[in-house]
């Protein structure tokens, strides 16, 4: 059935659950504690559907209360209320509701909703069980009773499970009661200021996580029961529906009925403890294995995290919003995993609008280049580059071993099956992993430390789901490989250049120690990548603790390097990676240190759970989206090959000489135009970049300088685009690999590019003639005359 609810529309089966690949899905909404100034911001500008909701709440909200909801979400901090419980309380709830109707519009179908305290009264909005305007009544009264909370005690979050908790509450008085139990070794106390400090002293004393919550409230404790009757008698009137899905109490931890969501229950959502380990109990126990967190920022991830893995599931849990972030972006980027997961649908249809998935909801505006999937590409990239080195390294001293590696085999065709599948939720075969020769079994004689450093050529991001990537040497055996990309109907794009070098440790590149970093880092600190499990930084050192179940091999741990440093750094992608030494490939990773510098860039070093490391990038540089291509400060640019090796071209299969052929026909054109090959897009016509006869006929002989090979002067003028003229020439080299032509067939005498019935142009009167009459002449002749005439002029200068 198709069900209209404040949070969209949504289909759920009558009968039987949808089986995703990861389970069914349920939305969790978080309470308070996770609001930032500026958040709903982002939405309101670029996501309408959003922005529809939280105008809609304003205009509920200032009926009853006189202040705007949009005017507290764009306040500044001088003039922000959020401190203040009765404003606070429904801004939260009015953000859960807008984001559970954006993630509805598109195709996020939720099979359960569970709410912790507060997130509760969103949950049940977005189970259709209360409408919009009834949402916002019990968060506004909630809010304003919770002023007069103020002076009832003190709450603690506890690193020890709740029967210890207990007991620790009834050695220090008892005036104290379990508050919320968040997770296994995970509990909220609440109740008389003095019981609770003790409790906190106590575990301090014997190093164990506690820590007093700000404020001055006994949340969820015995210390509220005289608010319990008041919020139950100002809720009179809330008229609750059948819900869409499974609502999952946190009052009782089972799962409850729309029409018993009354004004007593959520008077006992106020008072009674946040039953959130039995919830995900329930919602384990209903086949969920998809958690999506919806709030201002994740703050119970890992508590659902830690409940999955007591029941022995490995789940898959995915935030809305983080702190300080773009809105939109997280909101896509958690779509597209779900997506990958299949626990979401098609993007729904609004009215006559289609929603298009990964497109901002404005018409005009661009599609968006996720900084988590540009940073995986970038790795995939990287990974086809150094397995093409090491290819071209063995192939240069054992050149009869075997033949030329095709590179087509190791692309990122289709990130979703293959090789830029994010190794965080899906394993996949590595291809690097045997060919990449380790530092210390390489074949070279001498006992240097080798590494290897890439280049980036270009700042275009390519649609990774679509892109395919090649890679091969600019010379056979060279010790520089090029890395090419293109989409369908487009040419291929220089991507990269890799080469390997002799590495000079010094103090600063040496991996730390696992010991170091974890003594050294001790503040909690958010990195927002679906690989990232909990980190922590001190100064510029960020030490990541990667979420299980990641895959080995090289491509997979490049993956997660820059991705994690994409997202410490909120830089886009990288721009050069500098001293990438590879140690081991069969260990899965499990933490990622990122060293921060001075200059924007990091040391990376991924290791394996006994901190032993396995992949190390002694430096890297960075640009955000809009940045072009530099090298980096304190490096040398690496030297680009400008001149065609015919040996390496004929060596190469079929696709990799044409991504190579383009790439030297863009520079061709470049010199020609004066300019660089950045300039000169692939899919282009020349004529269109402001080529003219002069220029084409400078880089008309320079293609037949280097490749014997010449092209046509009116193909160039009349349209030709650069992967055009590479296909000429792919298509002419591709014939000397042909067999030798058999005795005695006929063979053209005539010198290339020429066609039979030539005019004799020593006759100046024949040019004449053919002056007059340009546009009757096949291109073979205009290429003859101009040729002959620029010939005529450079010998009169």
């Amino acid at each position: 059935m198709t069900t209209s609810t404040w949070a969209g529309h949504a289909t759920v089966a009558a009968d039987a659950p949808r089986a995703h690949g990861t389970g069914r899905t349920a939305l969790v909404f978080s309470g308070q504690g996770n609001q930032w100034l500026g958040m709903g911001q982002d939405l309101i500008a670029h996501e309408p559907s959003a922005r529809a909701v939280l105008e809609e709440a304003d205009a509920v909200l200032r009926a009853a209360t006189g202040w705007s909801l949009l005017g507290e979400l764009a306040a500044s901090r001088a003039e922000s209320r959020l401190e203040d419980p009765a404003v606070l309380q429904p801004t939260l709830v009015a953000l859960q509701i807008a984001l559970a109707r954006l993630l509805a519009e598109r195709g996020v179908v939720a099979d359960a909703f569970v709410g912790h305290s507060l997130g509760e009264i969103a949950a049940a909005a977005a189970a259709g069980a209360l409408d919009l305007a009834g949402a916002l009544r019990l968060a506004r009264l909630r809010g304003e009773l919770m002023r007069r909370a103020v002076g009832t005690g003190r709450t603690a979050l506890l690193g020890v499970d709740a029967e210890v908790a207990a007991a620790l509450i009834e050695r220090h008085g008892g005036a104290a009661d379990i508050a919320a139990w968040n997770a296994p070794g995970s509990t909220l106390v609440a109740g008389d200021a003095t019981t609770v400090r003790a409790v906190v002293d106590e575990l301090a004393a014997q190093e164990v996580f506690s820590r007093l919550l700000p404020g001055e409230i006994a949340f969820h404790s015995r210390y509220l029961e005289p608010l319990r009757a008041e919020f139950a008698e100002a809720a009179r009137g809330i008229e609750p529906r059948a819900t869409i899905g499974a609502l999952v109490s946190t009052v009782t931890g089972d799962v409850v009925d729309g029409p018993a969501l009354g004004h007593e229950y959520w008077a006992d959502n106020l008072r009674r403890p946040v039953r959130f380990v039995q919830a995900v109990d329930t919602l384990v126990g209903l086949g969920c294995r998809t958690f999506v967190e919806v709030g201002a920022h994740p703050t119970l991830s890992p508590s659902l995290t830690e409940c999955c893995a007591a029941r022995g599931v490995e789940p898959l849990v995915l935030p809305t919003l983080r702190r300080g972030e773009g809105e939109q972006e997280n909101v896509l980027r958690t779509v597209w995993e779900l997506r990958r997961a299949g626990a979401a649908g098609p993007a729904r249809a609004r009215g006559a609008r289609k929603v298009r998935f990964l497109a901002a909801a404005g018409k005009d505006a661009p599609r968006i280049a996720l900084r988590g999937r540009v940073a995986q590409f970038a790795a995939g990239a990287a990974a086809t580059a150094m397995a093409a080195l090491d290819t071209a390294a063995r192939e240069a001293t054992h050149p009869a071993a075997e033949t030329y590696a095709d590179p087509t085999t190791d692309t990122c065709a289709d990130p979703a099956t293959e090789t830029c599948a994010d190794p965080a939720t899906e394993t996949y075969a590595d291809h690097a992993t045997q060919t990449y020769a380790e530092p210390a079994t390489d074949t070279c004689a001498d006992t240097a430390r080798h590494g290897v450093s890439v280049d980036w050529d270009t700042t275009e991001d390519l649609v990774p789901e679509e892109a395919s990537v090649v890679a091969g040497p600019v010379a056979p055996g060279a010790a520089t490989v090029a890395a090419y990309g293109r989409t369908p109907g487009s040419a291929w794009t220089r991507l990269l250049t890799a080469r390997r070098e002799v590495l000079v440790p010094t103090p600063e590149t040496e991996p730390h120690t696992l010991a170091a970093l974890t003594a050294r880092c001790a503040a909690p600190r958010t990195v927002a990548d679906t690989a990232a499990e909990t980190a922590w930084h001190a100064e510029r050192d960020v030490l990541v603790r990667l979420r299980p179940g990641i895959a080995p091999g090289l491509r997979s741990l490049l993956d997660v390097a820059l991705r994690i440093t994409a997202a410490v750094l909120g830089a886009h992608a990288p721009r050069a990676l500098r001293g990438i030494e590879l140690y081991a490939t069969e260990d899965r990773p499990y933490w990622v240190h990122v060293a921060r510098t001075e200059d924007g860039g990091a040391g990376i070093t991924v290791m394996a759970e006994d901190g032993r490391p396995l992949l190390r990038v002694a430096r890297s540089a960075w640009r955000d989206r809009a940045a072009t291509v530099t090298g980096p400060a304190d490096t040398e640019a690496v030297p680009v090959q400008e001149s065609a090796d015919l040996d390496a071209l004929l060596a190469a299969d079929a696709v990799t000489r044409e991504a190579l052929l383009t790439e030297l026909v863009r520079q061709a054109a470049a010199t020609a135009l004066r300019t660089t090959a950045d300039r000169i897009p692939a899919q282009r016509p020349l004529n269109k970049l402001g080529m003219d006869s002069v220029m084409g006929l400078e880089m008309r002989r320079s293609l037949a300088a280097d490749f014997g090979v010449e092209i046509g002067l009116v193909r160039i003028l009349r349209g030709a685009t650069a992967a055009d003229l590479a296909a000429d020439l792919a298509a002419e080299l591709g014939e000397r690999l042909a067999p030798e032509q058999t005795p005695g067939a006929a063979h053209d005498q005539r010198e290339p590019g020429h066609g039979p019935g030539l005019p004799d142009l020593d006759d100046p009167a024949d040019i004449e003639r053919l002056l007059a009459d340009l546009d009757a002449l096949s291109p073979e002749e205009v290429d003859s005359l101009l040729g002959r005439l620029a010939g005529d002029a450079a010998g009169e200068i």
